[in-house]
């Protein structure tokens, strides 16, 4: 981009986040609009919810022109009384269809800058947040959002009000449940209703003027309440449940259909209780129908929980919930005006690829970069590298204030790759040419790697992203790495990676070309690895042998020596290390596979660091760096992947580029009167199935 494109993209953000918002007029508020005008009503000048338009007492109105033309043809005469029956009913009919205006016009909240309540004026995320609930329920659908919180921008606030909108205007009989990790916050956000019933006219409900409505106890449980007013009268078929995650259950469970669950990040596995439970059992009883809601909303508590599993499976589309998430730079406070635009339009693409901290700055350039390229403005990033001071560590900067949804869960400060190398590797993530399984004769021994050949299947669990390259042969052109896991569905997975280095000869980088993921006996896992390590040009194979050594992870003991020697007398190049201390006294030299250890471990998670800063490989698998955004530093000094989370592809990648960049020579074309490669050659893309 030029210096001039610059300015004027960063001028778009802030126009767009700085719109004019008129709730009570209805100009540039949410949703579609159509502009109408009654000359004798205030505002006189409307943009009016186009659904509304369709309702037969406006229909009416604007047809006669105004309100005292209505009059006249309803009831013969226009009167005061007329006119402001007309009025309740217009008003009330805009509070159904038109949330901003009836948030704006009859909802308070708490002046955060002290002094008395305000307005409930939307703020630019809640914007966002409504929009998103809007389009779910123009559109018909069950209403299903999980939040994402950073910073108190009131996402809480407008979901309970929002709820409260749909029980009051919209559906009777249509109890809610809120549910949070402790009661003072169940309370809270309960509070929230009572405040905006206080302030609410009764007559928008069909009630007396003079009716003060409040929440009173329903069937004398002090967790259930219903809308009444006087002496306890019932003002709507409206239940309010109140529960906390270790006490969730209520008599009105099975009528709820709408749950706002908060916090959930920080609801906690007890012994016979998840949080995936808990929520399972209350949202069961929600029909699957327009109108019901259920918002999860929680601030990020990390990588390994029941939150972030559920926030990611919206994210991949693989939920009914749609996430949210309004990063800081999309929050109005948080802006400082930048006095030269075109120096800092320079500035900003000097950071562009540096890994250096400009001069003032406690960052790398290429994080700044970053910044612009999620959408912050000039103004945010000016803010940004202001209020950076005040933080030591980047990690706490990104606690409080996440960039984007990656940052928000990855705010530890335990997080071994740093999040801007991680999406680096991103810009080249596809999805697979091919999905099977490479398959031979049988299925283990010598012949397993006779007539292989690729057999297409949309559930086989071997991604293709690459072919075997055809031609001349290339020594040290493929190498293939295994990393161990579980037989048990539940265990760690098995990993078969394979990495191509011929582009290393003319000073390119090693890929990604192919990966398979699943569980499997420890045996077949090894003769699986041969066949795709044959497959792909007789590739050097490098087997993790610390599970196959051990009694770990649902093996049967040592089966390293049965398993190897198996192998190493059908398929020649395996990997071979140094033998241990022990072995070398008992005259043994040398062992086969990669050993793992407090020796090793230390030595391949700092060069997988050092690859990942630099994009020294190209990676083509985005369910890896799931794995980078979730491998943390251990209490103790060791290192591992969060709680819930698995490792495998990560540490076949680790072993690989190790031994890719530190062990082996670059690939060397072979003569073709040099050449000696076993018979087990594998098949060319033609022979696929």
């Amino acid at each position: 981009m030029t210096i001039a494109q610059l300015i004027q993209e960063s001028d778009r953000r802030m126009s767009v986040i700085h719109a004019p918002f008129t709730p009570f007029s209805g100009k540039y508020s949410i949703g579609e609009r159509k502009y109408i005008r009654i000359p004798d009503m205030k505002p006189v000048d409307m943009w009016l919810p186009v659904p509304m338009l369709k309702n037969k007492l406006v229909r009416a109105i604007l047809s006669a022109g105004s309100i005292g033309a209505f009059c006249k043809a309803k009831w013969g005469t226009y009167t005061k009384k007329n006119r402001e029956a007309t009025i309740r009913a217009f008003v009330k009919v805009r509070c159904k269809h038109d949330f901003p205006f009836f948030a704006f016009a009859y909802q308070k909240i708490k002046n955060k800058e002290g002094g008395k309540n305000v307005r409930f004026r939307l703020k630019y995320p809640q914007r966002i947040l409504l929009g998103k609930l809007e389009e779910m329920r123009l559109s018909g659908v069950p209403i299903r959002i999980i939040l994402l919180k950073a910073r108190q921008w009131g996402g809480s606030t407008l979901v309970q009000l929002y709820i409260a909108w749909i029980q009051l205007f919209w559906k009777e009989g249509w109890y809610s449940s809120i549910i949070a990790q402790d009661g003072s916050t169940s309370r809270k956000i309960k509070a929230m209703y009572s405040k905006m019933l206080e302030e609410l006219p009764a007559w928008l409900i069909g009630l007396p003027d003079d009716a003060k409505l409040q929440f009173s106890p329903y069937e004398g449980s002090i967790n259930d309440s219903i809308i009444t007013y006087g002496k306890g009268v019932r003002a709507r078929d409206t239940v309010i449940t109140v529960g906390t995650y270790n006490s969730p259950a209520s008599g009105r469970g099975g009528d709820i259909s709408c749950a706002h669950y908060s916090e959930v990040g920080f609801w906690e596995d007890t012994p016979g209780k998840t949080p995936e439970e808990i929520i399972r059992s209350i949202s069961s009883s929600l029909l699957i129908a327009p109108l019901t809601v259920e918002v999860m909303e929680s601030t990020a508590n990390g990588m390994g929980n029941y939150f972030y599993k559920a926030y990611d499976e919206a994210k991949k589309g693989l939920s009914s919930r749609k996430p949210v998430f309004i990063p800081w730079f999309k929050i109005e406070l948080y802006e400082i005006p930048v006095a030269d635009k075109a120096s800092f339009a320079q500035w900003l693409l000097d950071c562009k690829g540096n890994p250096n901290p400009p001069a003032g700055c406690k960052d790398a350039g290429e994080y700044y970069w970053h910044l612009w390229e999620l959408g912050a403005s000039f103004e945010a990033i000016n803010w940004y590298i202001t209020k950076r001071k005040e933080y030591i560590d980047h990690s706490d900067m990104m606690a409080e204030y996440p960039s984007d949804d990656i940052e928000a869960f990855q705010n530890t400060g335990r997080s071994v790759f740093s999040m801007s190398h991680i999406d680096m590797l991103r810009k080249t993530c596809k999805p697979p040419i091919a999905t099977g399984e490479v398959q031979g004769r049988t299925v283990s021994g010598k012949d397993c790697l006779t007539n292989l050949k690729f057999i297409s299947d949309t559930y086989g669990r071997l991604k293709i992203w690459a072919q075997p390259r055809k031609g001349n042969p290339v020594k040290d052109e493929y190498l293939v790495i295994v990393d161990v896991g579980g037989r048990s569905s539940k265990a760690d997975y098995s990993n078969i990676l394979v990495i191509n280095r011929y582009w290393m000869m003319y000073g390119g980088k090693p890929e990604v070309v192919a990966e398979w993921h699943g569980h499997i006996d420890h045996d077949l896992l090894a003769w699986k690895a041969a066949q795709i390590a044959a497959y792909y040009n007789n590739a050097q194979l490098i087997i993790e042998s610390n599970t196959i050594e051990t009694k770990d992870n649902d093996t049967d003991g040592d089966q390293s020596e049965l398993i190897f020697n198996k192998l190493s007398g059908v398929y020649k190049n395996l990997y071979v290390r140094k033998a241990s201390e022990a072995k070398i006294a008992k005259g043994v030299l040398t062992e086969y596979g990669f050993h793992t250890n407090r020796r090793t471990k230390p030595v391949i998670i700092s060069n997988l660091v050092s690859v990942l800063r630099d994009c020294e490989y190209i990676e083509r698998n985005i369910e890896a760096l799931d794995e980078y955004g979730t491998y943390e530093k251990k209490d103790g000094g060791g290192w591992g992947a969060t709680e819930g989370n698995h490792d495998d592809r990560l540490m076949t990648r680790a072993i690989g580029l190790y031994v890719c960049f530190c062990e082996m020579d670059l690939p060397k074309e072979i003569k073709q009167s040099d050449n000696r490669r076993v018979s087990n050659r594998p098949v060319s893309e033609a022979s696929i199935i």
